[in-house]
């Protein structure tokens, strides 16, 4: 996991938080709102990589013929797809460009699953399909345990800041300068 993520999770961010300058308090949930475009972004990354690598054991299982490379580009839009909804609500991206916290956690990922291993999937035998699979699920929920501790300090902070503008001791004018 990223130092940023280490450090917006430790007790240590949130203590004082009942003291903290509500500016400080607004920077430190715009921080943690860009780690965590981070962290979606590299979870979307796993997730497709995670579709490409079920499908090709799908494909295995029903004892279909292996697709080439082609076949499987023409079926990533239909893959991609499948189980990209969600019961719980989403928290929309603030920013799609990849920071370095999100180049960290992808390296780390092409370190372990390179994408041009996609490619040669059918080429794997069962062990090595499955191995990659395991592999992506591994960081999968990593990298969702860090987005749900993230989500807590985020809710944390928020709900400060909503304190302080029902108790009056924050304004709509001080947003304004």
């Amino acid at each position: 996991m990223t130092d940023a993520l280490t450090t917006v999770t430790d007790p240590a961010y949130l203590a004082g938080l009942a003291t903290d300058d509500i500016d400080e308090i607004r920077a430190k949930r715009q921080e943690c709102q860009a780690l965590e475009n981070s962290l979606s972004y590299v979870r979307r990354l796993i997730h497709g990589r995670l579709d490409i690598v079920r499908s090709e054991l799908a494909r295995r299982r029903a004892g279909d013929e292996p697709a080439d490379l082609a076949a499987l580009i023409d079926r990533l839009p239909e893959l991609l797809a499948e189980g990209s909804r969600s019961d719980t609500l989403p928290r929309p991206p603030q920013d799609f460009a990849p920071d370095p916290d999100a180049e960290q956690l992808a390296a780390e990922i092409d370190a372990e699953v390179p994408a041009s291993r996609l490619g040669e999937l059918p080429h794997l035998d069962l062990d090595e399909v499955a191995s990659l699979g395991e592999a992506l699920a591994v960081h999968e929920q990593r990298i969702s345990a860090g987005r749900t501790a993230l989500h807590g300090v985020i809710d944390s902070l928020s709900e400060e800041i909503i304190r302080r503008y029902q108790a009056g001791d924050a304004t709509v004018e001080s947003l304004l300068g």
